[in-house]
């Protein structure tokens, strides 16, 4: 990821990225002890890694999109179910990177790096893992909304795009 922003033209001389899986998990009521060690034995796989760098001066956390429910998230809330962990409604999974470099970054490069590290369809880039909890607000329904592409067109699918938040490509 970092060869993918130096080509973008930025010096990443120095700089350092490390990452690690961070889940999130909305129970109906707080987990018994017994309850909340099966869910950590359901949530520890993979490599173990060392603790985040104290270092770190810039910390990304990229996780599904708000109001959508990730495959990961339905697959691991059933596991998480058949293991006998029914007041667990469901988990998500993000990812938090790390980054340590050795001055401030801009803005621009701040928004270089984000365009590298999430797909903006299916993901969004946090800035703390407390704002993780808009993951689990439900919104009621909206209604269908019917976009006038024979009739008016590209310019009908821009202000869709922008009226409806739909992350679309500019292409």
């Amino acid at each position: 990821m970092l060869a993918d922003l130096s080509t973008s033209g930025v010096d990443v001389t120095g700089w350092s990225l490390d990452s690690r899986f961070l889940h999130f998990v909305d129970t109906g009521v707080e987990l018994t002890p017994a309850e909340a060690q099966v869910l950590a034995s359901i949530l520890t796989y993979g490599p173990m890694t060392q603790s985040v760098p104290a270092t770190a001066s810039l910390l990304r956390l990229v996780v599904p999109r708000p109001g959508t429910i990730s495959p990961w998230s339905s697959k691991a809330t059933d596991i998480a179910h058949i293991c006998g962990l029914k007041t667990v409604k469901r988990i998500e999974r993000g990812i938090a990177y790390y980054l340590q470099a050795p001055g401030p970054l801009t803005g621009e490069v701040q928004q270089q790096l984000d365009a590298i590290l999430f797909d903006r369809m299916t993901e969004a880039v946090l800035d703390n893992p407390e704002a993780a909890s808009a993951l689990f607000q439900v919104e009621a329904a909206r209604p269908l909304v019917f976009v006038p592409l024979l009739s008016q067109g590209r310019e009908a699918l821009v202000q869709a795009n922008a009226a409806l938040g739909m992350a679309l490509a500019d292409d």
